[in-house]
């Protein structure tokens, strides 16, 4: 099963043998060198060439990570740079980095569109997109098929030596934003053109950081500089006041106690009232091993086998009762001040998550679903994956919400844009037992493909399909003339 690769694990070899032979170019490399070692003193974006691929490479590189050829095609050999911009911090302008990854050869008159793709939980600074880390590499299959691909780093990781501030939804939104700011003053340069369309993903941590995002460009917290056209998250901690937590601390072990530790110490760092000595949080042994496991220099599974089996030896024995029983506790107050569910989309917002997920709980998406459906809104769903955990759930989510978006990229005739005509129309999506196919007639021919093998699991001809014998879970829909088209069923 292609998705299980997706679990942020070794890179396959024949991309770790590109990664070997990539060839670096600066540009403004003076200017690249000051920004990176002065983190706290503003200066212009930057860019950096740090590899070029092929299209016969970024092929073998799909088909290294088990996706299906039939539905993927890498249409545009791809650059991937190493963008330094600044951005707003705790008062301050501090300088970040990101991976940019552009598509060459599109002489179309109107222009790339942006597809932010927001990466999930890293502990190691060199991990980040721009050093091309296992989930950077997505950047390359997602730009070959025409999008200008954007995948900030965040404060703390990349080149930034600041703590990172895990799941904090101001630096995460910022980190986005001031990226897209930074993409579009260095379209000159780097010869590229944008054509209006601003995407949005993000898996895990990403999920978090998507939705933060995506929420502040439809609240225009930046103004109407970029218009947000889609996004699609997928399993992130959309509620972390009122989910994430409580479900975390309801158990006596977490499979991921470093997310804990980092979330207490990154928080921390933003705010400043969570503990003043982090023994007040964690017992000993543990308190006094954190902040030098937090460095940026240790990976998660180094620092997960320095924490206790359960949550009771981890924490200390007073600190939950406190925080249950005490809305303002300043944990409390941090939690509620970075859950990004409450708003109204304007643009539609797919939010991916499977039932089996042990590090986010899938409630999150739901909670987000009910609550954006009861203030009005009609243009989200929460889409069940399946009975998967948090490493099968990501191929899955990173790959359906690219398909996702290039169903929705506006295609260029002439110099205008216009509907993307192979986005196939299905009513209702989601469905339970039958869906009907806009556009469809009796002798139209009809396949139903699985997103995770490639293979054809039904096809038949009409106007409905019959979905009785199709577990729950995002599959994609071909139909003769009309396009494709992902299909969420639920059970």
């Amino acid at each position: 099963m292609w998705h299980a690769l997706f679990a942020f694990g070794p890179l396959p070899s024949c991309v770790s043998n590109m990664l070997n032979m990539t060839r670096f170019l600066s540009l403004c490399a003076t200017a690249s060198l000051l920004c990176w070692s002065a983190a706290h003193t503003a200066c212009a974006q930057t860019a950096e060439l740090q590899s070029t691929f092929s299209q016969s490479q970024l092929a073998s590189m799909a088909t290294a990570f088990g996706i299906p050829s039939d539905l993927f095609s890498a249409d545009h050999d791809v650059e991937m740079y190493r963008v330094i911009y600044p951005m707003p911090y705790l008062g301050d302008t501090v300088n970040v980095s990101g991976a940019l990854f552009v598509p060459l050869g599109f002489d179309e008159p109107c222009g790339l569109p942006i597809h932010v793709y927001m990466h999930g939980t890293l502990f190691k600074r060199t991990d980040a997109p721009s050093f091309l880390g296992s989930e950077g590499m997505f950047g390359g299959l997602m730009a070959t098929l025409g999008q200008l691909v954007l995948m900030p780093d965040y404060v703390g990781l990349g080149t930034s030596q600041l703590m990172h501030p895990y799941v904090h939804a101001q630096s995460e939104s910022d980190a986005g934003f001031f990226m897209m700011k930074a993409a579009d003053a260095l379209s000159g340069e780097l010869g590229y053109a944008l054509n209006g369309q601003n995407f949005i993903s993000g898996y895990s941590q990403g999920g978090h950081a998507a939705m933060a995002l995506a929420r502040d460009l439809t609240t225009t917290a930046y103004g109407d500089e970029f218009t947000l056209s889609g996004a699609a998250p997928g399993s992130g901690p959309y509620d972390i006041s009122g989910t994430q937590f409580p479900l975390t601390f309801d158990a006596t072990s977490y499979s991921n106690p470093a997310y804990l530790a980092y979330n207490v110490v990154g928080w921390n760092s933003v705010y400043g009232t969570l503990y003043e000595d982090l023994d007040e949080v964690f017992q000993e042994p543990y308190a006094s091993t954190m902040l030098d496991l937090l460095d940026g220099t240790h990976d998660a599974a180094t620092i997960n086998n320095a924490c206790p089996p359960t949550l009771e030896e981890f924490v200390q024995p007073n600190l939950l009762d406190d925080i249950f029983n005490n809305p303002d506790h300043p944990f409390n107050v941090a939690a509620q001040d970075n859950d990004v569910y409450q708003w109204i989309p304007e643009a539609p917002v797919e939010m991916y998550y499977c039932t089996q997920d042990e590090q986010v709980f899938y409630q999150n998406a739901l909670v987000a679903e009910s609550w954006m459906t009861a203030e009005g809104s009609t243009m989200h769903e929460a889409v069940d994956l399946g009975a998967l955990d948090h490493g099968q759930c990501a191929g899955l989510a990173i790959f359906g919400a690219t398909l996702w978006i290039e169903d929705r990229v506006e295609a260029c005739t002439e110099g205008v844009l216009e509907a993307w005509p192979r986005s196939l129309g299905m009513h209702p999506n989601p469905a339970a037992n039958q869906v009907r196919l806009t556009g469809a007639h009796t002798s139209t021919s009809w396949k139903v493909v699985s997103v995770a093998t490639g293979q054809v699991v039904l096809s038949g001809q009409g106007e409905t399909l019959h979905l009785e014998s199709l577990s729950a879970g995002m599959w994609l829909v071909q139909a003769d003339g009309l396009g494709r088209g992902l299909l969420s069923v639920t059970r």
